[in-house]
């Protein structure tokens, strides 16, 4: 009995342990500089859509965007640039690899900032899926429920050399 309670222990540490290193890889393939090219959606129903991304961000307003992600103290910001957008200049944000979630493999948090480092959302994060990872490209998924229909918003990330 004490062998099978002893295989149990080891066995919780050895998975426990995997996953935090799963996902300090994960942290340090997305640490650097990358640019957000596109952020487009997915329904299955036809129409045209008007929605926001982080506190009312529109999606022209981050595509284009240079995104820095430093993973020693999960620090980043990233630059809104178009003079037609509100808040240009840099926005500060604070990212976290939580655990799995809802049969995700890896997601991550995103809470914005100020140059202090205090929360401007009252601590409110946004979670998106990470749907793919390599050296060259990421790509963060955001589904969401539209009139009972679902709708997936993209954000595809290159990285900058």
């Amino acid at each position: 009995m004490k062998k099978i309670a002893l295989l149990f222990v080891c066995t919780l540490f050895l998975s426990c342990g995997a996953s935090n290193k799963m996902t300090r890889t994960v942290a340090t393939k997305i640490n650097g500089e990358w640019t957000l090219e596109t952020v487009d959606y997915e329904t299955e129903k036809e129409g045209t859509y008007n929605f926001t991304i982080f506190n009312s961000i529109s999606p022209k307003c981050l595509e284009n965007t240079n995104w820095k992600f430093i993973s020693n103290n999960n620090t980043g910001e990233y630059v809104l640039l178009n003079p037609s957008c509100t808040n240009i200049g840099i926005q500060n944000f604070i990212w976290t690899i939580p655990k799995e979630m809802y049969g995700y493999d890896y997601s991550i948090m995103i809470k914005q900032v100020n140059d202090k480092m205090k929360s401007t959302t009252n601590n409110k994060g946004y979670r998106m899926q990470v749907s793919e990872l390599s050296d060259e490209m990421m790509m963060w998924t955001y589904e969401v429920k539209v009139n009972g229909q679902k709708f997936v918003i993209k954000l595809n990330f290159i990285k900058n050399d």
